[in-house]
């Protein structure tokens, strides 16, 4: 269950970039300098089974519960939080769908290519 998200750059991930500036004599020069990449920071609950309610029928999420010092589960949802340089997953969470949609349930599924690279999208 996607609870929020964030697109942020990178403490890790950094890309060298070729930028023009003028130097001091008015001349254009090359200048190579490292920007970070973009991250998608996500916030979730592992949905452990669904049903429809019979009374409201509505759909119900049951999720991971929050553990106690004891080890036993708690009444409290348990928060997970996960990065990722994925850009199919930065540009799904730009152009597919916004905070106002949150929370909502989804799956993070691997799919492989022909080539046997892998990578990832919300489905």
């Amino acid at each position: 269950m996607l609870i929020d998200y964030k697109v942020v750059k990178s403490k890790i991930e950094k890309e060298k970039v070729t930028t023009k500036i003028k130097d001091g004599e008015g001349n254009m020069q090359d200048v190579v300098k490292e920007e970070a990449k973009d991250a998608l920071t996500i916030r979730f609950k592992k949905i452990l089974k669904t049903y429809t309610d019979q009374d409201t029928g509505e759909e119900v999420y049951v999720c991971v519960k929050k553990k106690d010092a004891e080890g036993r589960d708690t009444a409290v949802d348990a928060e997970y939080y996960a990065f990722t340089g994925s850009k199919i997953l930065i540009d799904q969470a730009i152009n597919d769908f916004t905070k106002e949609d949150l929370p909502c349930p989804t799956v993070i599924q691997q799919f492989a290519t022909s080539k046997g690279q892998t990578f990832f999208k919300f489905t």
